[in-house]
Parts: structure tokens; sequence; C-alpha cells
């Protein structure tokens, strides 16, 4: 499936979420994008089960602020994710050791 949008993004990371992988652990993923796809979206996990969202979530546990279409590019292993954040291509507020674990949480798009 190609992510061409942030309702691609959303559809994507509910289908590719992996359960077993997540266990019991809850986290609230939100991404804040620019450039040619604008806008906020969120994913809460916890009990094993996905949310995904348009929209702010009220007590997200990390938020990313990336252009979107090199946000698509580190979720599918374009670009190397934790170089590009090192780099400052994009931002992470909050829990970023979340973050990286959470990778392990979805199947490769």
């Amino acid at each position: 499936m190609a992510i061409r949008t942030i309702d691609d993004y959303l559809l994507a990371m509910k289908t590719s979420f992996e359960p077993t992988a997540a266990g019991d652990r809850s986290l609230v993923l939100q991404y804040e994008f620019s450039g040619r796809e604008q806008g906020i979206c969120h994913a809460a996990i916890a009990g094993g089960e996905i949310q995904v969202a348009r929209g702010p979530h009220p007590a997200p546990s990390v938020v990313v602020r990336a252009d979107f279409d090199l946000w698509v590019r580190v979720i599918t292993h374009d670009i190397d994710g934790l170089i590009a954040y090192q780099d400052g291509l994009y931002a992470v507020e909050g829990d970023y050791l979340a973050l990286m674990d959470s990778d392990l949480w979805f199947s490769r798009p």
C-alpha cells in the first residue's frame, strides 16, 4: 500500500499493527505533519489495540513533528530514522525511546 496521504498513513498504521509485539504496553503517538500533506493525527495504543484518528490527542506520550514525505521515507526505511533525527530533519517531543520501541509494533508497509 502506497502512503500518499495522512488517511493512508492512519490506515497503514491500523492494518500493520502487531498486538502481540505491543503486548500490554500503552502509548499515544501524535504526528504533526508539514509539507505536501499537512495536519495532525494520532494513534492510541493500549491493551493490544490501536485507535487512530485525525486531530490532536489530549495527552500524547510522544509528538513527532516532520515533513510528511520525509516521515514516510523513515517508516518505510528508505532513510535511517535515527540519523535523520540526529541531523535535525524531524523533531520529537516526549518519550523518544518509546517511539523507537514502537517501531517493532508494526509490520513493514
